[in-house]
């Protein structure tokens, strides 16, 4: 998983330099638009969303104190999801199965028509219009950011402002931090320092989030790579391009070239 687009110009450089190609997992994309390497591992930090708040909710790592799952008498959590797409729709099924009251925001209505059957109308749908989002932020025990734009920088949503209208203590989690996050306030963070404070509120953004699932994550994502490491084996790059569109359409670099044209729109608005 390269990322180039939230990574740094003298990595994208190297790889000119050295005419490298350069293959992403997360943009090698069938005809109908699926991510074939990409949805497993969106699938496994999106099912991770729920048990990770659910820790940092806890009094012991600075959180509310509040069971997301609530109890009798006692009201469930909110968790909203910005991202209808594949790591939200995971991360709603984690939320729901541990018994939070789940919102989730996408600009694409006929995804949230799409979830609303997925989830029996248990989940709360929402346009994600800016004032949605300004509306969710100030009662949201969770706020979990999960949008994707394949090869390019995410768009940022969440604003500074919308963060300090949280309520303190609440949860940031923004999954979109490996293409350089959809939070304001959201910077990268690790596994032996997942989390940090930001306008009183907690963060988490770590980077390859499903790094400490080593087994599960290890085999899903061998399910998903080998058909084309094996093609790449067997009768080399060049022919495995020819022979494989999606594996085609994972090029960020060949020949000493930028070939990819969502990395090139994306390196020019930053410059």
């Amino acid at each position: 998983f390269l990322h180039l687009a939230a990574g740094s110009w003298e990595k994208i450089e190297t790889l000119l330099t050295k005419k490298i190609t350069a293959i992403g997992y997360e943009i090698i994309q069938e005809d109908e638009g699926l991510l074939p390497v990409q949805i497993p591992m969106s699938q496994a930090g999106g099912r991770m969303a729920a048990q990770v708040a659910a820790k940092l909710s806890q009094n012991n790592y600075g959180g509310k104190g509040i069971l997301l799952g609530g109890l009798p008498g006692v009201p469930s959590a909110e968790a909203i999801i910005i991202g209808g797409g594949t790591s939200g729709a995971a991360a709603a099924r984690s939320f729901l199965g541990i018994g939070a009251a789940v919102y989730i925001l996408d600009k694409d209505l006929d995804r949230l028509r799409e979830l609303d059957i997925r989830f029996h109308g248990q989940v709360v749908t929402m346009v994600s219009h800016s004032f949605n989002i300004q509306k969710v932020c100030r009662f949201a025990d969770v706020l979990v950011g999960a949008v994707q734009n394949p090869g390019a920088l995410a768009p940022l949503l969440v604003t500074r402002e919308m963060v300090k209208s949280m309520r303190p203590r609440s949860i940031v989690m923004d999954l979109a931090i490996d293409q350089g996050g959809c939070i304001e306030t959201s910077r990268p963070t690790t596994h032996s320092n997942p989390t940090y404070i930001e306008e009183g509120i907690i963060h988490y953004c770590v980077p390859n989030m499903t790094g400490v699932l080593g087994r599960t994550a290890t085999h899903v994502l061998n399910n998903a790579t080998w058909p084309f490491i094996q093609m790449i084996s067997q009768v080399g790059l060049e022919q495995a391009l020819e022979k494989s569109p999606a594996l085609e359409r994972g090029i960020y670099t060949h020949q000493g070239k930028i070939v990819h044209p969502t990395l090139q729109a994306s390196l020019e608005g930053r410059r």
